[in-house]
């Protein structure tokens, strides 16, 4: 049959309308009550519904699904329902009932008169149970619920399947497409303990729904008090009748409230094909789509099965009055974060199925010119003829269901600027496919999916040679991989294009007398650096205090995370957390770990450790990526960087600023947990991966990683109180830690005295220079004095690799190490 499109209304009188609307689909409706005078065509449109139990929809202009709305008119939706149930208990209204018609003729003052009603809540009689009907009605409910103070709790249900809970209800709603009803609620007793029960639902057409939830109640709990709230209400005599046989079958009251009631006709056949949802096009415009994290700011409820959480504050496991005020300050931190990301311009924010009311609480905080909806399960034929309720309509895969199908409707493309879509849970980048397809096409330039709970971090496996209360790498194990390359080859592919976290050098064998020279060199500089390790540490705790997690910047940072990790275990008897992770050039901090880190210690700050500074590169790296944590997540990170050495004047937290060996430095693996530097590459790394890395397990016997912390560590007890002093001195004399930045000077001066063109292949300061003649292919080394003590092993590795040592005096380090330079980008 041809599909034909008939005006959408006409109107017969003040209380009888007809809706033709497609084909020979028709609607008749006689109104027999509106409560507060709301017109009609304020409340709803009409729609054809892909469902052959049902083939109409009365499509809300006023709940923020099918239909944007301004956010605050959705949440006054919910509001009128509580003004409804305030004057059937007889009780004075907190608003005028003018100023609610006042808020949805002109929704640019709903704000207004939503705070006005948040200020002057009503209170309930007694022990009050508001329940939001699944998915539709989960905000309707919830605003409604809002605006009651006392001793009120509300639910909502869920079409969720939560295996590790059981549900305190079951029921159907026969006409549904998604027919299953559940309810799990964190303390079942508000079931036992309501003397009310409110069932909220968006309209009541034969009133099944409400009957089928009732049977439940009370055969489970009791119950006898009911009320039914909606915002349109549709039964026919024989389906009021049907409340009153179960007022007397149950023994219980029922009252029905509604904004308006009436009765309908339906003429016409059901429409049951989906061909003509909308399918996706080119779009004119490429958008930028990123995620943005406001987990941080709400509380959760832990799942036992290791899925995402869901939020604690949805109403999907109960909450009560109280618990609104802790949600209020969730809202308000969220908002905030997110007002900061808007670009501005007309802004669309769009919840996720059952996760509506909390999406549209922050939509209502972002400012002027935002609109509101939400995804739904329900198909609906869309039409672009006029006055049709639904004109577009975008199907995708459910990111938490394979076998749902979900929709968005009424985007008309290019009529945003910018796009904030809410997800309670975060999904993985397979499952939001279809979604971002989506997103691709509405011709929104800017588009931030914004999630509530973030996924779980899973466990690193266990890695590198350090005891586990030493150190935890937050590494990818790489060890079966094959990653190494020769040198210049190596080189060669860094200086041409090629990225240094995309393979490792072949690992230096050190000579039996460079060995010897480590282990001179360890005995020579042990109080020394255990001085040093000492005072950075009492650095660290005169600035974040004993509440903190180390974090190590993989591999040089390692050792000296252990070691500031024992010294405050030692001396105070501290034992801090301590991981150790990726952080490149180029490409930045591992956000994995970080997250790793907040999720298992949510409430401690972070301290970020080196082994030491050269001319500041990964400073500056870190000052950016803890940026950018905040900006994409919303976690504080303090980026201050402690060091053991700080040549280059470019931290404000070491133990010296001396230039000297730190014998960590002259081994790669072999000093630093068997570990090699670590890898970043897309074929190797998945986005739910750590950064990666080799474990050399088969160097075991060579290994010096224990020697190494354990001869450092024993002095601790005899530097401790030299270290305390250094520290405390430092701390009253705060010019002797400041940031100048001088190193760099000295670089640049070397860069323009040598024509070097590009600043990164020239590597100051022992640590660097070490590594240059280690995995490098150098072209020179500069010393201050060849008769410098700390610069034995730079001679004997010059000499072996056949490199020549110039003198250059006056500058800030005691070496340099200088590539040779092939073209194109470097490490």
């Amino acid at each position: 049959m041809k599909t034909r499109i008939l005006p959408a209304c006409s109107q017969k009188n003040e209380n009888h309308q007809s809706f033709n609307i497609i084909g020979d689909l028709e609607v008749s409706i006689k109104v027999t009550s509106n409560a507060f005078h709301i017109p009609l065509e304020q409340l709803f449109q009409m729609a054809a519904r892909i469902n052959k139990k049902r083939s109409f929809l009365f499509v809300s202009k006023v709940l923020g699904k099918h239909i944007p709305v301004r956010p605050h008119v959705s949440l006054l939706s919910g509001a009128a329902l509580g003004l409804l149930y305030q004057q059937f208990r007889g009780k004075e209204l907190p608003i005028q009932v003018k100023q609610l018609l006042h808020a949805f003729e002109a929704p640019e003052s709903a704000g207004e008169i939503y705070d006005l009603m948040k200020r002057n809540k009503m209170t309930v009689d007694g022990k009050t149970l508001f329940i939001g009907f699944a998915e539709t009605a989960t905000g309707l409910g919830h605003s409604m619920f809002d605006m009651f103070d006392g001793d009120a709790s509300f639910l909502h249900t869920t079409r969720e399947s939560i295996d590790y809970m059981a549900s305190c209800i079951d029921f159907e709603e026969e006409h549904s497409h998604a027919t299953t009803h559940r309810c799990y609620a964190s303390d079942p007793a508000i079931f036992q303990q309501a003397e009310t029960i409110i069932l909220v639902d968006d309209e009541m057409t034969t009133g099944k729904t409400a009957i089928n939830i009732i049977h439940d109640l009370h055969a489970r709990y009791g119950k006898k008090n009911y009320i039914v709230a909606s915002l349109l209400d549709w039964r026919s005599n024989e389906d009021i009748e049907r409340f009153s046989e179960l007022e007397r079958e149950l023994g219980v009251s029922v009252n029905c409230l509604s904004l308006v009631s009436g009765q309908i006709a339906v003429k016409g056949a059901p429409i049951e094909s989906t061909d003509h949802i909308d399918e996706q096009h080119e779009p004119e415009i490429v958008p930028v789509i990123d995620s943005l994290y406001v987990n941080s700011r709400f509380a959760s409820l832990p799942s036992s099965n290791g899925d995402v959480d869901y939020l604690k504050h949805t109403g999907r496991f109960g909450l009560t009055a109280q618990d609104s005020f802790a949600l209020d300050m969730e809202v308000d931190l969220a908002a905030a974060f997110l007002q900061e990301r808007r670009s501005g311009g007309r802004t669309l924010c769009m919840g996720t199925g059952e996760f509506m009311y909390v999406p549209m609480r922050v939509a209502a905080k972002l400012g002027e010119d935002v609109w509101y909806q939400s995804s739904t399960r329900s198909p609906i034929h869309p039409n672009t003829q006029p006055d049709y309720a639904v004109r577009s309509a975008y199907r995708f895969t459910s990111p938490e269901h394979a076998d749902v199908m979900n929709f968005m409707y009424n985007i008309p493309r290019g009529h945003y600027d910018e796009m904030f879509l809410f997800m309670e849970r975060e999904a993985a980048a397979a499952q939001l496919e279809e979604l971002r397809q989506v997103l691709h096409s509405l011709g929104i330039p800017h588009v931030h999916i914004v999630y509530f709970s973030a996924r779980k971090i899973a466990d690193p496996a266990p890695m590198g040679s350090y005891k586990p209360e030493d150190a935890i790498f937050l590494l990818k194990d790489l060890s079966d991989i094959s990653l190494e390359q020769r040198t210049e080859d190596r080189e060669a592919a860094m200086q041409t294009g090629g990225h240094y976290s995309e393979s490792l050098a072949i690992e230096y064998q050190p000579t039996a007398e460079y060995i010897q020279l480590f282990h001179d060199t360890l005995s020579d500089s042990a109080i020394r650096i255990a001085r040093a390790v000492g005072t950075v540490s009492e650095m660290i705790i005169q600035k974040n205090g004993f509440d903190v997690v180390l974090a190590s910047l993989a591999r040089g940072g390692t050792p000296i995370g252990v070691l500031i990790k024992r010294y405050i275990k030692q001396v105070y008897g501290v034992d801090m957390p301590h991981y150790s992770l990726s952080i490149i050039r180029g490409k930045g901090i591992d956000e994995n770990a970080l997250l790793y880190m907040n999720q298992s210690h949510p409430d401690k700050r972070v301290q970020f450790v080196d082994g030491w500074t050269g001319k500041g590169a990964i400073r500056k790296v870190l000052i950016a990526a803890c940026s950018l944590m905040k900006q994409k997540y919303g976690l504080e990170l303090n980026d201050e960087l402690a060091v053991l050495a700080d040549p280059g004047y470019c931290a404000g937290t070491f133990g010296t600023r001396e230039d000297f060996l730190i014998p960590s430095a002259c081994l790669n693996s072999t000093v630093s947990g068997l570990i090699s530097r670590t890898v970043l590459r897309s074929d190797l790394i998945g986005p739910d991966d750590f950064h990666g890395a080799k474990f050399y397990k088969q160097w075991e016997e060579s290994d010096l990683t224990g020697v190494f912390v354990d001869t450092i560590s024993a002095h601790f007890n005899e530097t401790a109180a030299g270290s305390k002093e250094e520290a405390l001195r430092m701390q009253a004399n705060p010019a002797q830690s400041e940031i100048t930045w001088q190193g760099l000077q000295d670089i640049a001066q070397i860069q323009s005295d040598f024509g070097i063109t590009d600043i990164n292949l020239i590597k100051p300061g022992v640590g660097e220079t070490t590594r240059v003649l280690l995995r490098r292919v150098p072209w020179k080394i500069l010393v201050d004095r060849l008769d410098n003590a700390n610069l034995k092993h730079i001679l004997l590795l010059a000499k072996d690799r056949g490199v020549p040592v110039e003198e250059y005096p006056n500058m800030t380090y005691s070496c340099c190490g200088i590539i040779k330079a092939i073209k194109g980008e470097s490490e």
